[in-house]
């Protein structure tokens, strides 16, 4: 990545493509400022057009420079104060944004908080949608057979070797809001290999002694369910997590601003023993082979994908079905939420 100055005040970072590439490297870059152009988005980052290196002749892609870098850094350098306002504004922020890419008739393939830019006043946008497809197109045998991403993020049923979806997208935001909420990477300090992805199709999901308040995280746990009908849409999302973040912003002593204090306490007592949060910004240490970046995922014979076992169900496993019937409907959840708040 390169930047520059376009003035005084306003800098713009630039994507490059070096011409000499693969044309599917090629077409990649072309979709990518196709849809950056056709977003009229305010939650995802804008591209002003593409130039050409005089002397490399390597295509450019001009995009908003974000000053205060990746989810992940905003997470590594203010997690510590952060307050639950903050963190449900970037959930609903990025869900509205996931929702309009959703709304537009894509899947953005490769969502993590690398991809979740940060602007000088922390206003939240997604970047990179060089792998999105539309959600209505299956990939063709050879391209189904390769899996890119970065593993913690990726659906269960992607691993096994279903093909993307919308509600793909919806399993990586489930595990992107769990990393806003406890600070940390998720398997931050496990080897990133055939092990976890085995484990994450056995049900195995991020944990903490961070405390979560139960509202917020059931929304996280409906997003990652093993099964993929029964994650909620992106729009579900935005509209449980505004109202969320409205009602944590009241004075009102309402069953959201209850367990953030809940929690909040909780988190006190934990923190104050934690090296990760006990400085000004967060300390925690990163297996070395644990990759948070976009790669190509090789598993094979991975078991089918099932919620963790719990006390109710001992066998909670599923057969992945397209069934619009096997679809959970979100309005009594939602109604559960408003007659709470």
């Amino acid at each position: 990545m390169e930047e520059f100055m376009l003035s005084s005040d306003i800098f713009e970072q630039i994507k490059d493509f070096n011409h000499r590439k693969l044309t599917e490297e090629k077409t990649e870059f072309l979709r990518e400022i196709e849809l950056y152009t056709k977003s009229d988005s305010v939650y995802i980052i804008r591209c002003y057009g593409i130039t050409k290196d005089p002397e490399s002749n390597n295509f450019m892609m001009l995009i908003n420079y974000a000053v205060n870098g990746s989810l992940r850094q905003r997470l590594n350098n203010s997690f510590n104060s952060m307050k639950w306002v903050e963190k449900l504004d970037i959930l609903q922020r990025t869900a509205n944004g996931l929702d309009d890419i959703h709304n537009k008739g894509f899947v953005h393939h490769d969502f993590h908080c690398g991809n979740i830019l940060n602007s000088k006043n922390n206003i939240t946008f997604i970047t990179d949608l060089g792998l999105c497809r539309p959600a209505n197109i299956i990939p063709s045998q050879d391209e189904n057979k390769k899996i890119y991403g970065v593993l913690p993020y990726v659906a269960p049923e992607v691993l096994k070797g279903k093909e993307y979806t919308q509600k793909s997208d919806i399993f990586s935001f489930g595990i992107i809001a769990y990393e806003v909420c406890t600070g940390l990477p998720p398997y931050h300090d496990i080897s990133h290999d055939k092990i976890l992805a085995i484990s994450i199709c056995q049900g195995r999901r991020p944990e903490s002694n961070y405390k979560i308040p139960q509202l917020i995280l059931d929304i996280i746990k409906q997003c990652w369910d093993a099964n993929p009908l029964k994650r909620p849409r992106a729009n579900t999302l935005w509209y449980l997590l505004s109202n969320l973040l409205s009602s944590s912003k009241d004075n009102n002593d309402n069953e959201i601003n209850k367990q953030i204090e809940e929690a909040d306490k909780i988190n006190e007592k934990f923190t104050s023993t934690s090296l990760s949060y006990t400085g000004t910004t967060l300390s925690y240490t990163t297996n070395p082979q644990a990759v948070y970046t976009s790669r190509l995922l090789d598993f094979k014979n991975l078991p089918e994908p099932k919620n963790a076992v719990d006390n109710k169900d001992d066998d909670n496993s599923f057969e992945y079905s397209d069934s619009e019937n096997d679809y959970l409907i979100f309005e009594t959840y939602e109604m559960k939420i408003l007659m709470i708040l």
